[in-house]
């Protein structure tokens, strides 16, 4: 399937795409655009663990960690959501650790955040504590070093 003539060099990263292609059996034709999907009728009780996307529309008692991860307006999660990028349109109880996350104005969110970016739609509910994983400068110090 893959042929290497004796006089190319292989890069990193297409090594490394060789390598993931190899640990993915040959009958699955997985696409990165199509996410995971938990309809409105189902109810999981464990956690879901992915390097890809998830949709929730049902209700999740348990943890989840995935690349980006969208609560949808009847989704309901009870645990600890990890991500690069959170999207609430539904209920979610426990904890977010994302990068980014977003509350739609249908979001009811009783958790605690930990994030670098955060969007709050006007309309959405939310009861907990907000935390920045990195820390910005503040303008006040700045400005007090350009007029010292």
């Amino acid at each position: 399937m893959f042929s290497k003539s004796s006089g190319s060099t292989t890069s990193a990263s297409d090594q490394a795409l060789q390598k993931k292609a190899s640990n993915t059996a040959p009958t699955q034709n997985r696409s990165a655009a199509v996410p995971s999907l938990l309809s409105s009728d189902l109810i999981i009780t464990g956690d879901i663990k992915t390097d890809g996307e998830v949709q929730i529309d049902g209700r999740l008692d348990g943890n989840v960690i995935a690349g980006k991860i969208t609560v949808g307006e009847q989704g309901a999660v009870n645990g600890k959501i990890v991500g690069a990028l959170v999207m609430v349109r539904g209920k979610v109880s426990g904890k977010i650790d994302a990068m980014s996350i977003e509350l739609a104005e249908t979001a009811n969110v009783q958790a605690d955040l930990i994030q670098d970016k955060l969007v709050i739609a006007n309309g959405a509910f939310f009861d907990g504590k907000c935390t920045r994983k990195s820390s910005a400068p503040t303008p006040i110090k700045a400005a007090a070093k350009k007029t010292a």
